[in-house]
């Protein structure tokens, strides 16, 4: 293995094998950025911002790989990593910030002053310069001021252990240069006062407390700090040793492990939040770092506690309060063990807790102390050990603790997937884990990416060499041992979750009984009973908050509430019932109404409708496969129709919904007849928006003869996509007459409610697809229209703007169909579905061609093209490219446009829609006339000719003329 040495500590430096490697700027600014960051991966992207913060160049990611290759060309290619998503340093890398670090924390715990002495000696000695002084990158900016202090704390290390050995007098000249360079380090100056008063300079040492003193005041307007003022008391009452209590340093906190990997954000947010000054004079400062049991909360308060010590002159207490046990630690007891830690005498410790609380404050009071109160139970067991105002409490708890004012909460959520691989890695090895790198990806996510747990996996591993990770993740994917394989010496997940649960309130702990019990992994907060129980779930961390009022559930914490609980099938039933209710609330509220609801109550906000629809899209469906699988179908089946309407109007979704609807109409013995017809009037109508007309058909023809009575509405809607797929399917007579049942329908029941305007936009476009001169059309879509706007269907506006705007495009009243398609794509691009936003740009765009504006034209084109592809909706790329092949044409470039518009004619073929084939065959067989082939044309022309003619289209005439040339210039040929 070679030995690679990266120096940060002044100019960076790069040795390998004890030779210099050269290094150009930007070279240097790279493996400083991975030398701040080392153990851990920087990506790519972060790379580009700290290298090029300002002014990035082209192709910056090629960039960071040049400067990759060349690094590795000029040190070894082993000495950088390339790890998804960027890159790290080698693990055998040696960075002199590390063991100046690690120098300063063994002198820190030192017993022998002479020991530390040298250590810390050693450790300054490796600094050269200014951490990072040649390189000037946001990405070291954190570490070069991490350094920077950690440097300061070592000085002041130094000074305390020799003023310890009694080196007052030799210690003075060095101080005084301390202080000069650094005036506002009041540690510093309080130890230049103590070692002159030590040496009998008494006026001196005032003297230097109020030269310190004024500078606060005039230039900052603060005081010195309590400690510099215990001092200067002491100093005046002629003392001739500072009070030993006054500078003894109680170091409690424990280690920390040494695989914490990742949670760089959390430990930036902890050591700034250390690092501030106290909120309001007497005020502790109070920080909970909360999260699910085992997310590793007490790993990161250490290691933040740690790194922030030299910020507590006083010193760290610490203080297991065992929260999560059934055994939680009394206050009473705790405040006993601080009050000896600071050097109260046993026998004057008072009995009762309330008096030994307002001793432990009195010692404290200005004092600047670190309380780390680990596993709180709730806020009634930390209140008593709260810190006076000056100092800090730093809490680990898996309560949120509402009851502690004015505290900072640090939230901890499970592990990245990265974070999960690197601690699996760090105690199994990485070699075994990068082998089987999909396998323990796998593992990663079945122990939900919790720390503890992945900690018990890794140790599983390590234990046992000859189990490989695909074995382990086999053993974990079975559901009823899982949490038995995460249990090991001591380390249990199951127990972790116990106590949590058991402190629940009935209603909240019966309501995560059945949450488990359902296949869906996130819950809105959809009644006013359920939402109060879900917000003590998730301030018990056995749910967890998402953005948007969504709450999580993790699979740990499923499994866990199913092994200790029973649960009846019907109460599970009884919550998706709930579900199904307040998703008929949101249907009723969506702004498309193209297919019946139900009046279930107060509406909702119609956009507040669909952002629920679009977060719970996915339970939606999950929640309707549960209720097949436990035997309820009919609510399986109301529920799934609630869906039919965002369907619509999202109509990325009708693949999903398709199959949700055709897999509860696989179960017909457990439907109503209410039910059964809803759901085939669903599917066939998500059927016929997919262009699937002859699979629609009969759906909605039997939707139609089962919703007598009183579903004058659901009749309506089948009747009207039934004549749409019929008309499209070319058989005309079928739709004639179910669009005359639905005339009559209509008026014998007029009003019909929302359906009412989808029912005339059909029948104007109808009329007005192929009589374009139907002034009939024109006052149908108008109606439709006005219709839509009073009942706020924006998806059924869209829909009319753009067939008004077609009709006036057919009675080239050109500036009033742009306008009108306008307006469509407008409203279309309100209601977020793509599919909508393209169908009306390409009708716009076909009106820039007829005005003859290809530019504009093609310009639309050029996008819904690429977009119908990309949606695969052949249908309306095939217009798109018919339309292209036209405007190829006009600009006399018939070769293109046969390219164009052979593909649109295959693609319509495929599909089986004769009219809109009949349109794109009678521009081929201009376009192949136009090249002189008029055979070919005269064949094309036939074919489109007859089409038009069977369903009595305007066309046919022109065709008609055009065919006759082409068969003259044939026969001439």
């Amino acid at each position: 293995m070679r030995g690679y040495r990266i120096g940060i500590l002044g100019r960076i430096e790069l040795d390998v094998d004890g030779a210099a490697v050269s290094l150009a700027p930007l070279e240097r600014a790279f493996v400083a950025s991975l030398a701040a960051h080392h153990g851990r991966i920087v990506s790519v992207d972060r790379l580009i911002d700290g290298l090029w913060p300002t002014d990035p160049p082209t192709g910056p990611r090629n960039r960071v790989q040049a400067i990759v290759a060349s690094v590795r060309r000029a040190a070894t290619p082993e000495l950088i990593l390339t790890r998804s998503p960027g890159y790290q340093l080698n693990d055998a890398v040696v960075v002199d910030a590390a063991e100046f670090a690690a120098d300063v924390q063994a002198a820190s715990v030192a017993t022998d002053a002479r020991h530390a002495v040298e250590l810390l000696d050693r450790a300054l000695a490796r600094w050269r310069d200014d951490a990072f002084v040649d390189v000037a990158s946001r990405l070291v900016d954190f570490e070069r001021d991490r350094l920077s202090e950690l440097r300061e704390h070592a000085v002041e290390l130094r000074v305390e252990a020799l003023l310890s050995l009694g080196l007052h007098q030799e210690l003075v000249p060095e101080l005084t240069t301390l202080v000069r360079d650094r005036p506002l380090r009041e540690r510093l100056r309080g130890q230049l006062m103590l070692a002159l008063h030590r040496s009998g300079r008494q006026a001196e040492a005032l003297a230097v407390y109020r030269a310190g003193a004024r500078m606060l005041a005039e230039e900052h307007g603060i005081d010195p700090g309590p400690e510099l003022r215990q001092l200067h008391r002491e100093i005046l009452g002629s003392e001739q040793e500072a009070s030993p209590r006054a500078w003894v340093r109680p170091h409690q906190l424990p280690g920390v492990t040494g695989d914490f990997v990742g949670r760089d954000k959390e430990v930036a947010l902890l050591l700034s939040l250390l690092g501030r000054t106290p909120p309001a004079t007497g005020a502790a400062q109070v920080i909970v770092v909360t999260g699910l049991a085992g997310t590793g909360k007490t790993t990161l308060a250490l290691r933040a506690a740690h790194e922030s010590r030299h910020r507590f002159p006083a010193g760290c207490l610490y203080a297991d309060l065992r929260g999560n046990s059934t055994d939680p630690a009394r206050p009473g007891a705790v405040l006993g063990a601080f009050l000896r830690a600071l050097g109260v005498a046993g026998e004057v410790i008072p009995v009762a807790a309330e008096e030994r609380a307002a001793l432990y404050r009195s010692v404290l009071a200005d004092q600047t102390m670190l309380v780390v109160l680990d596993s709180a139970a709730d806020a009634a067991q930390v209140r008593p050990l709260l810190p006076p105002g000056g100092s800090t409490a730093l809490i680990t708890s898996t309560a949120t603790m509402p009851g502690l004012s004015g505290a900072e909460v640090v939230p901890l959520d499970v592990l990245p997937v990265d974070d999960g691989l690197h601690l699996l890695a760090g105690l199994a090895g990485a070699e075994r884990i990068n082998r089987e790198a999909a396998a323990a990806v796998d593992v990663v996510e079945l122990c939900g990416r919790l720390p503890l747990a992945l900690r018990i996996a890794g140790v599983r591993l390590a234990e046992r060499e000859a189990m490989t990770v695909a074995r382990l993740r086999e053993r974990l994917r079975d559901e009823r041992r899982r949490l038995d394989e995460l249990s090991l010496d001591g380390l249990d997940v199951r127990s972790s979750f116990t106590v949590g649960f058991e402190r629940l309130p009935a209603p909240a702990a019966r309501l995560l009984a059945v949450l488990s019990r359902t296949s869906l992994r996130s819950f809105g907060m959809w009644d006013e009973t359920t939402e109060p129980l879900l917000e003590q779930l998730c301030r018990a961390h056995l749910l967890t908050a998402e953005p948007g009022g969504r709450v999580r559930m993790h699979d740990l914490v499923r499994l866990h509430a199913r092994e200790r609980t029973e649960v009846a099938a019907d109460q599970v039933i009884g919550w998706y019932a709930g579900l199904h209710a307040y998703a008929e609330r949101a249907a009723a509220s969506l702004p498309c109404k193209a297919l019946p609801v139900a009046d279930a109550g107060p509406a909702i906000d119609a956009w507040d409708a669909v952002d629920w629809f679009e977060a719970e899209r996915e339970n939606l469906v999950a929640a309707v496969r549960d209720l097949l699988r436990r035997d309820a179908v009919d609510l399986a089946g109301r529920l799934a129709c609630t869906t039919g309407n965002f369907a619509m109007m999202r109509s990325q979704h009708l693949p999903e919904i398709v199959d949700c609807l055709r897999g509860v109409l696989d179960r017909p013995a457990g439907l109503t007849a209410p039910t059964r017809m809803s759901l085939r009037l669903h599917l066939g109508t998500a059927y016929r928006m997919l262009n699937r007309h002859a699979d629609a058909v009969p759906l909605l023809r039997a939707a139609h003869r089962d919703s007598r009575g009183p579903f004058v509405a659901h009749r309506l809607v089948a009747l009207q996509g039934y004549s749409l797929c019929c008309r499209q399917l070319g058989r005309l007579r079928e739709a004639d007459a179910a669009l005359s049942r639905m005339v009559r329908l209509c008026a014998a029941h007029w009003p019909v409610g929302p359906v009412g305007g989808h029912v005339l936009l059909t029948l104007g476009m109808q009329y007005g697809q192929y009589q374009h001169a139907s002034p009939f059309a024109q006052a149908a879509c108008l109606a439709a229209l006005r219709l839509f706007e009073d009942g706020g269907d924006l998806w059924g506006e869209a829909l009319a703007r753009e067939s008004i705007g077609l009709l006036h495009r057919h009675a080239e009243q050109w500036p009033q169909a742009l306008d009108q398609l306008r307006q469509a794509v407008a409203a279309a691009r309100r209601l977020g579905d793509r599919m909508s936003v393209t169908t009306a740009e390409q009708a716009l765009a076909a009106t820039h061609l007829a005005v003859g504006d290809r530019e504009s034209a093609r310009r639309l084109l050029n996008r819904t093209a690429p977009a119908f592809r990309e949606m695969r909706y052949e249908w309306g790329e095939a217009i798109s490219r018919r339309l292209l092949g036209k405007a190829h044409l006009e600009e006399g470039d018939p070769g293109r446009a046969v390219a164009e518009l052979e593909g649109s004619v295959a693609m319509l073929r495929d599909i089986g829609q004769p009219f809109p084939l009949a349109n794109s065959l009678s521009l081929l067989a201009r376009a192949q006339a136009a090249l002189g082939r008029h055979d070919r044309a005269v064949a094309l022309g036939a074919e489109a000719l007859r089409i038009f003619e069977h369903f009595d289209a305007a066309y046919a005439d022109d065709l008609r003329e055009g065919l006759a040339r082409w068969r003259n210039a044939a026969g001439a040929q």
